[in-house]
Order: C-alpha cells, then structure tokens, then sequence
C-alpha cells in the first residue's frame, strides 16, 4: 500500500521552516553560553553599512580595550576583535540582508577551561540596525525577533452578547480579551410594551457593536498591526457588525472572511481557526494542526501505515519509507555511546535530550545486566535524522508545542513519527 500518487519536491516554505528550526536550535544554544566577564561580542550589520565604517568602529574598541585592567578579560577581548576583524576583511560588503557575527571565549565545564568561538550569520530578514555589544551573554534578542515574523490575523468571534478577541502570528495564538454586552433575550419584561423592549435591546447591542469594534481597532490597528482579519459567530450578528459603522474602513478593508460560527468568545476563537483554515492557510499553526491531523486519519485507518518514536522512525529513514516525516520543533536527540565495565559491552542509544538524566541513572548494561556503565560520549543528531529523511525524499514538518495536540504529540509519540510510503 502506498500513500499518494509519488513524492513532490520540498517547496521554498518548507526549506525555510527546516532553516528556521535549526536557527532557532543555535539561539538556543548561543543563550546557553556565558563568558568568564563583559567579553563575549556581538555585532550586527545591516545592509547598507559600510565594512570600512565597522572596521573604523572595531579598531577604536580594540584601543579601548587595551585599557581593561584584568589581564586574562583584556588578552579575550582584544582576540575576538581581531578575529571578528580578521573575517570581515573577506567581505566587500554584508550579505542582502546583513550579518551577525557572535564572537568571543566561551567558558567550559571546568574552571579555566575556555574556548573562542566565532559564529557569522546571514539573519533570515533584514536586518535594520547597528548594534556592538560586548557582555558576558550573547544578545541575541534581534536574531530572535526575526523568527516566526510572517502573517499576522486578528480573530473575532462573537454574537450580540459577547465577543472574543484573539491573534494568532505563525503557530503562536494569543487570547486578548473576552468581553459580554449583557443584552437580554427575547422576550417581553413585565408591563413594557413589545417595541419598547425591542427599542432598549437594539440600543442596546448597537452600544456593545460600538465597544467590539473599538476593541478591535485598538488590538488590531493601534496597538499591533495585522495582515488579516477573521471575524465569525453564530446568526446575523457577524453580518450586522461588519455592514455597520463600527469598524474604520482600514480595519474592514482587512476582513479577509465572515465565518458561521457556533460558539463566541474564547470557545469561538478555537473553532473560529479551525473552520476558517482555508483563508490561514499561511499560518504555521494551521499547517501543524493539518498535518497531525493526516497522521491520526493515517495511523486510524492502517497502524502500519506509520512509524512511531525514534526506533521505528529511524529504521524507516533506512528502508527508504518515509513519506511524510513529523518532528517536534523541541525536540533534541542524542546519541549516547557506553561502554560495560564489567563485560566490555559496548553500545549506543538515541535519547531524548529532555530524558537523558533518567536514562544514564537507569541504564544496565544489555549484555550481562551490569549498572557498571561508562558513558563516552554524547552527540546531537537531530539534524542528522532530519537531513537524511529529507535525502530521501520525505516532506518535514515540524510540530510546536503551542497548542493541545502539539504537547500531545511530544507527550505521547516522544516528539517523533512518520507516514510511511509502503506499511511494513
């Protein structure tokens, strides 16, 4: 049995997904790191600056420097200039959009063991503005601030008695407010006459429309700009707010769908996603939730349709079977290699990175019983995993941890699985 009709290429949006993710691994990595003072360098060009101009500016860092009393923070400050100086003079000028580079002696796991790390990076946007910062930190706010940077929606799920407000930006959803309007139902109050009643409802809901689309224009205008906006709910509701004059023409001109809906407020927002998907398409939150979905209708029709957990995934990538590869956008895998100390077995695993404590605490060794192990080393392969099920031909798709089933899918199939082409 195999799943489709052969393979697409992976597309541009996919490639710059697995880039994102493995930028996101080094910041991650980078804010790990500390330096022994204020000698860790991080410098970022833009575009448009000139090399002449930073070289003019790292030169007057390097004589201030020479001034630093502490001897060993003056010897690593004055070397990690003039290595970032040293790399600069193979550029004319910076890549389209900029470069970072992050330099400087790193401490290690013993006192006094350090090490000088040079790292150059083309961001994934432009960059705007000139930063040198020297620090016992990396800055790595501005890499970090261009991640995940692409269409932005503001959601609206509501009715004539309350109104959710939500954003959701790439795989992040942010709830911002529910609010009610405390607008009766319809029916007659005693001793008031039928249009009378009417009368106070319509007025009413014609001042809670006021309130949403005053909401909605300091959430979605004022406050954050978006790219789009869904608004639904159950009945006319939706209709009668769009149609009048609520909103300013720049926000309607925004509303990309009215979506029927059965719930409003926070309730509504999740349904409000899931049924206005087709116009999200874009959103990275949207695509996880799709491709978690084919998995599940997958794994529920032929179990042995699917690969789950490292083993089996990893024994798929070798039989060239992997069709469509889903990896938790957290999750790190090592390679741990241990040696036996009492039979000279020698063996190695592949562990969860967030697991890997329990598993040298546990191990025993699987040739004779013995909890006499010796670890040799430890390597991440998570690219590795990656790289070679994208050799072969499979798609990626990386799963955040930004909603229920995402967390589910790291809780539940350890962050890894795989549709097959062929069941095995």
């Amino acid at each position: 049995m195999c799943v489709g009709g052969g393979l697409r290429g992976m597309g541009k949006k996919a490639v710059e997904e697995i880039d994102e993710y493995r930028l996101q691994r080094f910041i991650k990595e980078l804010k790990k790191k500390r330096g022994r003072g204020t000698e860790l360098i991080s410098l970022y060009i833009p575009a448009g600056r000139q090399i002449s101009e930073v070289m003019s500016v790292l030169r007057e860092e390097y004589s201030q420097a020479s001034n630093i009393k502490d001897r060993t923070t003056r010897h690593h400050v004055l070397d990690a200039l003039t290595t970032i100086m040293q790399r600069l003079k193979l550029f004319r000028q910076p890549p389209p959009n900029g470069l970072i580079i992050f330099c400087g002696y790193v401490m290690g796991e013993k006192l006094g063991d350090e090490a000088l790390e040079v790292h150059l990076i083309e961001p994934p946007r432009p960059l705007r503005h000139y930063l040198y910062r020297c620090d016992s930190v990396f800055h790595t706010e501005i890499l970090e601030g261009m991640l995940g940077a692409e269409n932005t929606y503001g959601l609206i799920a509501m009715d004539r008695d309350e109104a959710g407000f939500a954003i959701l930006q790439g795989n992040n959803l942010e709830i911002l407010d529910v609010i009610t309007s405390g607008v009766p139902g319809k029916h007659r109050a005693g001793g008031q006459s039928a249009r009378r009643f009417e009368r106070i409802i319509e007025i009413m809901t014609h001042e809670f429309y006021k309130r949403v689309g005053e909401r909605a224009k300091r959430f979605f205008l004022t406050e954050r700009k978006v790219d789009g906006i869904l608004l639904g709910g159950p009945g006319p509701s939706k209709e009668d707010f769009f149609k009048g004059d609520y909103m300013p023409e720049e926000l309607k001109k925004k509303v990309i769908a009215l979506v029927d809906l059965g719930y409003t407020g926070e309730e509504g927002i999740y349904e409000l996603i899931n049924r206005g998907r087709e116009y999200l398409r874009e959103a990275k939150l949207i695509r996880e939730k799709e491709a978690l979905e084919r998995f599940m209708g997958v794994m529920a029709r032929n179990p042995r349709m699917v690969a789950i957990g490292v083993e089996e995934v990893q024994r798929a990538i070798q039989a060239n079977n992997i069709a469509v590869l889903l990896i938790s956008s957290e999750l790190e895998l090592v390679k741990v290699r241990y040696r036996c100390e009492n039979c000279g077995y020698e063996g190695e695993s592949i562990v969860d990175a967030d697991k890997l404590y329990d598993f040298r605490m546990n191990l025993k060794c699987p040739n004779c019983g013995s909890p006499t192990i010796r670890f040799l080393s430890e390597e991440d392969v998570t690219d590795d995993i990656i790289d070679m099920a994208r050799a072969r031909g499979a798609e990626i798709r990386f799963i955040s941890r930004n909603f229920s089933e995402g967390e589910a899918f790291k809780t539940n199939f350890g962050g890894i699985a795989a549709i097959l082409r062929y069941a095995w």
